[in-house]
C-alpha cells in the first residue's frame, strides 16, 4: 500500500539523503575541536529510525510502498522534537527540507488514522471547544485586569499573547504588557484571540489549522494593525512562516518576536544596573532561532542591560541544543522531554552563569522542570521579565 498524498510534496527531497550521518553530530572546529550531540531523540533512543537519516528513509519507503504505517512507526515519527538541529548539521541538499519531511510524515500518520498520539488528539478537541490546547476556559485568557485594559478593536500594534503564556506562564504576559506600556506603545490585545494553530501543525493535524490561520489573519487585518508582536517563539514561527508556507496565506502586516521589537525600541527605556553584576547565559528557542532566524536580537537586548554579563553555552545559535518540549513531545513522551532539558541545564551550569535566560514560555517551562528534577541551583527567567525588572 502506497502512502497518501501527504508525502507527495516532499518526495523530491527524500532521495537526496545519502545517509552520511552528518545529521547526528555537531562539529565544533573553532574554540573546541570536538563533536557534540545534535539530535535529542537519536541520542535518547540510540536507534537509526529516531535520527533524521532514519526518518528520511522511512518516508522514502512509505512513498515507494515498501513500508506501511504502523503504531511502531508512528511512535518513532512523533519522538522527533522538530528542533531542526539536523538541518544545521546536514551536508546534503536536503538540509533545508528535513523538518518539512518530518512534518509530512506526521500528516501522513494522521491521514492513515494511526496518528497523532493520544495526547495530541486532545489538542484539536480543546482548541475546537475553548480556543486553546490546554482546554482552559476561553474567557480566562483575558481574566487579568492588566490584560482587560488593552483589549480593543483597533491599534497599529497587536500583542498576541499565545496559549502557553496566557494559561501557563502568565508572568510573561504581565511583563510583556508592562514593558510595552513603559515604552509608550499603544497596542491592542484582540478580544477574540485564539490559538495560533502551532500544536496542530506540528502534530500532523495541519488541515484543521487552516481555518485558525484564516481567522487570525482576518482579526489582525480588521484591527488595522501594522505589526503583530508575540512573546512565544512557537507563535512567532507559526505567524511569521507557517501561515504562508503551509496554507499559501499572505499577511498584510509585519510579525515580530518581542525581542526584535525590544531591540528596535530599546532606546525608549532606561535601565538601572544589576548589583552585583549577573552572569547570564542565553538559550536559543528552536522556533525563534533555527526556524525563525532570530539569533542576535535577544543578545543585543541583553548587552544593553547594565551589569549583565552574557556568556555563551558551547552549543548556541544554529547549534543550540533543544529544550525538549516542542512538537508535542512534552505532552506525549515526557521522559524524552525532561532528559533533553536536563542536558541543557548541565550545559548552562558549565558556563559559570547563575541565570539562564530564554525567549519562549515553552522553553522556560520545560527547562524549569529540569532545574527542579536535577536539583540545580540555576535560576531561570524569560528575557522580557529580566528587561522589565531592570527598567529604572
Amino acid at each position: 500500500m502506497r502512502a497518501s498524498s501527504k508525502l507527495e510534496p516532499v518526495k523530491k527531497y527524500v532521495y537526496i539523503c545519502a545517509r552520511c550521518n552528518s545529521c547526528k553530530l555537531i562539529y565544533h572546529n573553532g574554540e573546541r575541536d570536538e563533536y557534540m550531540e545534535s539530535c535529542p531523540a537519536g541520542s535518547y533512543f540510540v536507534f537509526e529510525p529516531y535520527w533524521a537519516s532514519g526518518k528520511n528513509l522511512m518516508a522514502r519507503a512509505l512513498i515507494e510502498g515498501e513500508y506501511e504505517m504502523t503504531e511502531s512507526t508512528v511512535q518513532k515519527i512523533y519522538s522527533c522534537i522538530l528542533c531542526g538541529q539536523c538541518e544545521s548539521c546536514c551536508q546534503q541538499d536536503v538540509s533545508d527540507h528535513l523538518v518539512e519531511v518530518f512534518e509530512a510524515l506526521r500528516a501522513e500518520a494522521v491521514a492513515s488514522g494511526l496518528g497523532p498520539l493520544p495526547a495530541h488528539r486532545t489538542f484539536k478537541e480543546n482548541i475546537d471547544k475553548q480556543g486553546n490546547p490546554y482546554g482552559e476556559p476561553a474567557d480566562q485568557r483575558f481574566a487579568e485586569e492588566y490584560i482587560k485594559k488593552h483589549v480593543k478593536d483597533k491599534a497599529d500594534v497587536v500583542y498576541f499573547m499565545g496559549c502557553t503564556a496566557a494559561y501557563r506562564e502568565k508572568d510573561l504576559v504581565k511583563h510583556t504588557v508592562s514593558v510595552l506600556e513603559k515604552m509608550g506603545i499603544d497596542f491592542a490585545i484582540l478580544k477574540d484571540e485564539t490559538c495560533c494553530g502551532s500544536p496542530l501543525i506540528t502534530t500532523g493535524q495541519v488541515d484543521a489549522a487552516r481555518s485558525i490561520a484564516e481567522k487570525n489573519i482576518a482579526a489582525v487585518t480588521s484591527a488595522g494593525a501594522k505589526v503583530v508582536v508575540t512573546s512565544c517563539a512557537g507563535c512567532f514561527r507559526t505567524w511569521a512562516t507557517q501561515y504562508e508556507k503551509k496554507f499559501g496565506l499572505t499577511l498584510p502586516f509585519k510579525v515580530q518576536h518581542i525581542t526584535e521589537y525590544l531591540k528596535d525600541n530599546i532606546k525608549k527605556l532606561k535601565f538601572k544596573a544589576a548589583k552585583p553584576p549577573i552572569k547570564v547565559t542565553y538559550h536559543d528557542p528552536c522556533h525563534l532561532g533555527r526556524h525563525g532566524g532570530v539569533y542576535e536580537a535577544p543578545r543585543e537586548v541583553l548587552k544593553r542591560l547594565p551589569g549583565i554579563d552574557l556568556v555563551e553555552m558551547p552549543r548556541n545559535r544554529k547549534n543550540a541544543w533543544c529544550c525538549g518540549a516542542g512538537a508535542g513531545v512534552k505532552s506525549a513522551i515526557k521522559d524524552l522531554a525532561l532528559e533533553t532539558a536536563k542536558k541543557r541545564i548541565a550545559e548552562s551550569e558549565g558556563t559559570g552563569a547563575s541565570l539562564l535566560v530564554t525567549a519562549c514560555p515553552f522553553c522556560e517551562r520545560n527547562l524549569g522542570d529540569a532545574i527542579k528534577a536535577a536539583s540545580s541551583t540555576m535560576a531561570m527567567k524569560d528575557i522580557v521579565a529580566l528587561v522589565d525588572e531592570m527598567i529604572s
